[in-house]
């Protein structure tokens, strides 16, 4: 059977390509207790517009950096809309260290890998756009 091609805009492949380039970061190893560490990923700004995966979620960049004692980051995002079965409202707070201030108490928040979010110009979805003035 022969593979077929498939054609991809030239954002489309930017995003591929950036999705790629997180996953090529390597886990920071940790000695110790990290309860609140802010890591700098160029990729992912503070308060940055975003697309979350899987789904497509939009939101905004509230926390990067290692949490509790993990070996990895993670990236907190607040959703524009609480989409999916991971989203937790006012979830600033895990294992009672508070990470970031939310700009509403029960905004729907997710913690993801950096490379299951990709930052750029993804503006809020309009649910009324579709939506003629006749």
């Amino acid at each position: 059977m022969e593979n077929p091609t498939v054609r991809v805009s030239a954002r489309t492949r930017e995003l591929i390509e950036q999705r790629e380039a997180l996953q090529a970061i390597p886990e920071v190893p940790l000695t110790g207790h990290a309860s609140k560490a802010l890591v700098s990923l160029p990729s992912h700004p503070l308060g940055s517009r975003c697309e979350v995966s899987p789904g497509s979620r939009r939101g905004v960049v509230r926390f990067v950096g290692i949490v509790g004692g993990l070996a990895q980051s993670l990236v907190a995002v607040e959703l524009d809309m609480s989409q999916g079965d991971d989203v937790h409202l006012g979830a600033r707070w895990l294992d009672g260290v508070e990470y970031f201030t939310p700009s509403r108490e029960d905004a729907p928040v997710v913690w993801k890998l950096p490379k299951e979010v990709v930052c750029g110009d993804f503006p809020e979805w309009d649910p009324f756009a579709d939506l003629s003035d006749e």
